[in-house]
């Protein structure tokens, strides 16, 4: 059996900001609430949010006989921010998260085999059809905000999820904790197309066909409905995040650099070449340039 506090200070140790441990049983379908969340429309035209959502809720139809669902977290706010027209969502700012966290992944996976010889996991990032914010929140790793993403308390709702899904028991697995947002609604205000809307127990919903970063990341369609409210974003937005106390409370996780900012800055004017040259590496290369076009336009 794995020591659970072995696993947690390894995941330090290859640059998590933090791990959560929560044993591998499905999610119940108050604790996702996929269903009702995509027969209302709200995932848009995002058809991938309906394929495997028996998978989303049981990790075991992912991993047969998964036991443990190891969660990980790392913090993206960074020490500066873009200004002006045309800004990009923080997450963007730096390399692709996904190359650079499955690479942890990896090390983390080697490093646990240094302890458990034939410890083998699944990662997950992003791509993979877990429930992420889910298994986060069910291994104690923070709780679900009303800008429906998870909050932890140290890092607030900037940072990255990622899994690794094993067979491998621990010795202990940690419990949810309690929701810390109280009757605050800053989120929800902060939105500019009401994307956000209030929801049963004090929860909310987020209806991608009013969000902006659906739009502006997730939508092929040729042009932005013309009602959309942008507010200066031209990939992503981070209305909801920045207002959140615990945001604005959170620690510095990345060093942006004057000439990393002035990169982001300059693709407003870029030609193809150059814009496909500075997006090549990072979460930015999700749209192509026909879409940042349409974007900025």
């Amino acid at each position: 059996m794995l020591p659970a506090a072995t696993v947690k200070q390894l995941a330090l140790d290859v640059g998590f900001h933090a791990c959560g441990i929560a044993a591998a049983t499905p999610l119940t379908a108050d604790e996702l609430g996929l269903h009702r969340w995509i027969a209302e429309g709200n995932h848009a035209d995002m058809r991938y949010m309906e394929r495997h959502v028996a998978m989303r809720h049981d990790p075991a139809l992912l991993v047969p006989g998964a036991q443990t669902v190891i969660s990980l977290l790392l913090g993206y706010k960074p020490s500066c921010y873009m200004c002006g027209d045309n800004r990009i969502a923080m997450y963007a700012y730096g390399d692709d998260y996904h190359t650079g966290i499955k690479q942890m992944l990896f090390r983390l996976i080697a490093a646990i085999r240094q302890v458990q010889p034939g410890f083998e996991a699944k990662p997950c990032v992003d791509t993979v059809p877990v429930a992420d914010k889910h298994w986060a929140v069910r291994a104690g790793l923070g709780w679900l905000g009303r800008n429906t993403l998870l909050i932890n308390p140290t890092y607030g709702s900037l940072c990255f999820l990622a899994e690794l899904v094993t067979v491998t028991l621990v010795d202990s697995y940690d419990l949810p904790v309690a929701n810390r947002c109280g009757d605050c609604h800053r989120c929800l205000d902060a939105c500019p197309n009401r994307a956000l809307q209030s929801g049963p127990n004090g929860g909310s919903r987020l209806d991608a066909r009013r969000c902006t970063s659906y739009h502006t990341v997730e939508s092929r369609a040729s042009r932005l409905p013309e009602s959309l409210q942008r507010r200066g974003y031209a990939f992503g937005c981070d209305c909801c995040q920045l207002v959140c106390p615990y945001n604005m409370q959170a620690p510095v996780s990345v060093q942006i650099g004057d000439a990393q900012l002035s990169e982001l800055q300059s693709l407003e004017h870029a030609d193809e070449a150059t814009f496909r040259r500075l997006t090549r590496h990072r979460a930015l290369n999700r749209i192509n340039y026909a879409q940042w076009q349409r974007n900025i336009r």
